[in-house]
Order: C-alpha cells, then sequence, then structure tokens
C-alpha cells in the first residue's frame, strides 16, 4: 500500500494517476478546478515546480493534506505545454527525473517493484540478500536485480556511455543483471521520456494561470539571452580545449576521425551554437563523407532528448578513449587541470578572451584543481 507521500513523489504511478483523475478527468476539469479554487495554492506551487526546473534546482514535493496536491504536477506540466518551448519541457523533464531518482533510494524494494508493474508493465526480480548472492555465480554478485531485455532496451540506448549498449551486458535466458543504482535511473529516464513524447491541447487559460505563463515565459527569455552562445568566430575557436581543437583541425585538413571523435566534436559544436549545416559542412572534406549518412548523424545527435542534443563526453571519457593531447602528453593546457568536461573549459577560456585576461594564474587561486596530468 503507498503512502500519501509516495503518489505525490511520483506523479507517473497507476495510483497517482487514479488520484488526479478521481479530481480531474481532463483538461477542462483541471483549469475549472484552479480558476475557481478559494486560494491560488496549486497555481503557485505548479508556478514554483516549473522555476525549479529551470533554475535546475530541486523540484520539492508539496504534501499539504489537501486534495488538490496531486494537481500541482499536472498544472506544471500544463504552464510548460502552453508555453510551447521545447528547451523548457527539456528542463523539466530532466528535474522530475532527478526527483524520482533521487526519491527511489528512499524506498523498499517491494515497493519499488510493485511501483514499476504497475506503471511500466515491467518485471523486475532483485537477487536478494547478501548470503543469497554468495551462492549465485561469479558475474551475478556485483548485481541487485534481473531485468527483461526488452524493458532494459526501452531506456538503456538514450544513454551514450558503453555500459548502457546490451552488446556490452550479460543476458541470460532473456535478463539482464543490473544494479540498484542502474535500475532507479533507468525508471527515472522512462519517466522522462514520458513527459517528453507527451502532448496536451491546451485551451485558453484563466487569469491566474496565464499570469503563470507568462512570468516563467519572462524568466525562460532571461535564461536563455544569458546562456546564448558566443558569435563563431576566431575568437571561438581560440576557446576550444586542446581535444576539440585536434578533432576539428584534422577535420578540416580532410583527416577521417574515429566514431568517438566524430559524435564529440559534432556535439560540442552543437552544444555551442554552429548550426547542423555548419557542422555538417566540417566533415566534407573526410576521405570516407557519404552526404547522407553524415547528414543523418548530425540531425540525430542534435535531436536527441527534445531537440537539446547529445552532450559531449566528459574529461574522464575522452581519456578513456585516447582523445585527450593533454592526457596523452601531446598538449598542455593550465586550465585542464581544474575543469572535468570540454563545455566547462570553452566557456571559462572564452570568457577569458572576451575578458582580455592574458595571466591564468587565477586557477589557483578561485578554481579547485580537479584533475592532474
Amino acid at each position: 500500500m503507498s503512502t500519501r507521500l509516495q503518489l505525490l513523489r511520483y506523479p507517473f504511478s497507476s495510483e497517482s494517476r487514479q488520484n488526479t483523475q478521481r479530481l480531474a478527468r481532463d483538461i477542462g476539469d483541471l483549469i475549472t478546478i484552479v480558476e475557481d479554487a478559494d486560494d491560488n495554492y496549486v497555481v503557485r506551487e505548479a508556478e514554483n515546480r516549473v522555476f525549479a526546473a529551470l533554475e535546475q534546482k530541486e523540484i520539492a514535493t508539496v504534501n499539504s493534506n489537501r486534495d488538490y496536491d496531486f494537481l500541482i504536477y499536472q498544472t506544471a506540466r500544463l504552464i510548460v505545454e502552453k508555453i510551447g518551448d521545447n528547451r523548457l519541457k527539456q528542463y523539466q523533464a530532466e528535474a522530475e527525473s532527478k526527483a524520482v531518482n533521487k526519491n527511489l533510494s528512499k524506498e523498499r524494494d517491494e515497493f519499488v517493484i510493485d511501483l514499476i508493474h504497475r506503471a511500466f508493465q515491467w518485471d523486475i526480480d532483485f537477487i536478494g540478500q547478501k548470503g543469497y548472492k554468495a551462492s549465485l555465480p561469479h558475474y551475478l554478485q556485483s548485481f541487485d536485480a534481473l531485468m527483461p531485455f526488452e524493458n532494459f532496451l526501452e531506456v538503456a540506448p538514450r544513454f551514450h556511455s558503453d555500459e548502457w549498449k546490451l552488446v556490452n551486458r550479460y543476458v541470460e535466458s532473456g535478463l539482464v543483471p543490473i544494479r540498484k543504482s542502474e535500475f532507479y535511473r533507468l525508471i527515472a529516464e522512462k519517466f522522462k521520456v514520458l513527459i517528453l513524447q507527451s502532448s496536451i491541447q491546451v485551451p485558453p487559460l484563466p487569469k491566474n494561470l496565464t499570469h503563470a505563463v507568462q512570468q516563467i515565459e519572462s524568466e525562460l527569455r532571461t535564461k536563455l539571452k544569458k546562456t546564448e552562445p558566443i558569435k563563431f568566430t576566431m575568437k571561438t575557436v581560440n576557446a576550444f580545449p586542446p581535444c576539440i581543437s585536434a578533432m576539428h583541425e584534422s577535420a578540416l585538413q580532410g583527416k577521417n576521425l574515429s566514431h568517438e571523435a566524430r559524435f564529440t566534436l559534432a556535439s560540442f559544436l552543437l552544444k555551442i551554437g554552429m548550426t547542423q549545416d555548419e557542422v555538417f559542412g566540417i566533415f566534407k572534406a573526410a576521405p570516407d563523407f557519404v552526404r547522407g549518412l553524415a547528414e543523418y548523424q548530425v540531425r540525430h545527435i542534435a535531436s536527441k532528448s527534445g531537440g537539446e542534443g547529445y552532450t559531449p563526453p566528459s574529461c574522464r571519457k575522452m581519456q578513456g578513449n585516447s582523445l585527450c593531447p593533454v592526457y596523452l602528453g601531446t598538449a598542455i593546457d593550465p586550465l585542464c587541470e581544474y575543469i572535468v568536461h570540454p563545455l566547462s573549459f570553452y566557456q571559462t577560456r572564452a570568457w577569458e578572451i572576451s575578458k582580455n585576461v592574458q595571466s591564468h594564474s587565477w586557477y589557483a587561486q578561485k578554481m579547485t584543481k580537479r584533475q592532474s596530468f
């Protein structure tokens, strides 16, 4: 039996959806309720929920013991759908997903199994206690549960890391061994997918909801203006980290890049604001260039996760793929010791260039060393 707090934490659960539908059978009912409510707390809390997502902060679960608590998530979704911005929807999906991932670690195994069976029709078997684990084959002892491979594949391909590829997993009798942390991430990502793939036809809204929409739209415009990419110039190229700079130069020289290098370069350039056509053009000089394939790959990288696109690999991943020239000893840059991601390097170096900062001595005073070579 789920508690009230659990139902509020997991709005995708069958019981939570039943509670919501009991209060508001459709969008029209929901709008009427929030318009006629004695106070504006549902809209206020829904607005707070969207603001938290937009600011990439943790979403709070409102549990005031009022029935309408169950309408807060739905109202937040309604606001985002009314605004109709894919980036805002991505922010919301990411924040909701992270909240679910965090909360799942607090739950009993039996609750989680029942939750996802009812919500997603996933049938998971937890391996059990340590004593039982010890009797299992060695390859299973570090895992916590067994998951049907078809359920695993509903979500795992969205993760770029090699450990999520089915070819790199042990599969026996159609079951994939997984750890609890992986299981929670799969559940959270499934919820994220449900949000991103959902669509709500929003009718005209009452005054209180319209005001909330306007407030969030204003904040969204401010956020996007602050994060607008630097115009792509030679100064931009000079802000590239050594890894991206090497790949970029090799591509322009017509050298073949590995699959990992092409993905890294394309995802990085798209993230800093290059258009798909501009990125596509960089790979034209490659000897093995195939126009249709290159266009498809760039579009796929750009369109992932509702238009947010893939994020390039971290420094650690780059080092593991032998794509970091500093790690390999063929290049050097003092900033690399203070960052762990190429985009962080780019943002910091671009700021230095814009401010004409020549000395890098401030790293040791203002930043914490994150890695050494």
